[in-house]
């Protein structure tokens, strides 16, 4: 079905396009009585302005865009969650992308691409992005700045735009005390890509201050970071390496499906969970809650 168009209304009314389109725009200089006309009008033909014409006409597009490292991990879900909830109650449209950041085929560039073509396709007037930062040819992040779009960082950090983290320091520091207050007698932590992703280099470090500065080398020693998401091979490669080093608790920093992964293989290799070996788990999780897992919550939809 074809759309009304500004000029069919016009036509319908016997006025000028440009008075329909102040009138729709609700310019000055068009009478009360001219722009009520041109309203019923518009909704008996069910117009729907070109919000990309108008966009372009001021240089917005109306559009918020979200990039995402994948469009199928829990964390990613649920904030995709939290934030079609609140865009409903807007006049903004929404579009995804995935950069597919962490996988053994990595990003292939994609990344870059998708972040040069938001800026210099205008498509949005607004980026959120998920933990990560900008990637793209050079001062990319100044580009953002200058073209006037909007960057709002989830769990990522950048040289300049808003962010909305989480206290990842104090989590660590939750975990670790918990552990302590147990009487477990070696901790150890399981965490991902800490040099591109800001939450995990903040458990991290939260992990690290949470032991006296004299053992914090030894403690260090006890982390086992990846750099492929890949369970439940790296959960196994982790295990071992824990159990190896005699470590009877661990963090579970990179969220909550390593966590029912490392009870999973844990119970396999016939460790009794938590008697022989502990598990605290991160974010925001019923599947934990039913595993009876400890974990420290994260409110990702919130």
């Amino acid at each position: 079905m074809k759309l009304a168009t500004i000029k069919d209304i016009a036509k319908k009314l016997g006025l000028n396009h440009g008075t329909v389109s102040r009138a729709l725009s609700n310019a000055p200089h068009v009478s009360s009585i001219t722009r009520r006309r041109v309203l019923e009008m518009a909704k008996e033909l069910n117009y729907m302005p070109n919000m990309a014409a108008k966009g372009l006409a001021r240089a917005k597009s109306n559009t918020v865009a979200v990039v995402t490292f994948s469009y199928f991990n829990k964390f990613a879900v649920d904030l995709i969650k939290g934030i079609e909830t609140e865009m409903l109650k807007t006049k903004y449209d929404m579009v995804y992308y995935s950069s597919s950041q962490y996988t053994f085929v990595g990003t292939a560039g994609r990344d870059s691409y998708i972040y040069e073509k938001i800026l210099n396709e205008k498509i949005a007037d607004a980026l959120i992005v998920f933990s990560g930062i900008l990637y793209g040819k050079k001062d990319i992040t100044a580009r953002y700045k200058k073209a006037g779009i909007q960057l709002v960082f989830i769990e990522g950090k950048d040289t300049w735009g808003n962010r909305v983290h989480y206290n990842n320091l104090a989590a660590a520091r939750m975990a670790v005390r918990h552990f302590q207050e147990k009487k477990r007698k070696k901790i150890g932590m399981l965490i991902g890509n800490t040099k591109i992703v800001q939450s995990f280099r903040e458990r991290r470090a939260g992990f690290l201050r949470s032991f006296k500065p004299q053992d914090r080398k030894a403690a260090a020693e006890n982390i086992f970071e990846f750099q492929e998401n890949t369970p439940p091979e790296m959960i196994v490669r982790a295990l071992n390496f824990f159990v190896n080093k005699k470590i009877d608790a661990v963090y579970a920093a990179s969220g909550e499906e390593h966590s029912l992964y490392l009870l999973k293989e844990a119970r396999k290799m016939g460790l009794r969970v938590p008697e022989d070996f502990a598990i605290i788990g991160q974010d925001d999780s019923p599947a934990l809650e039913m595993a009876d897992i400890t974990l420290i919550e994260q409110p990702i939809v919130e």
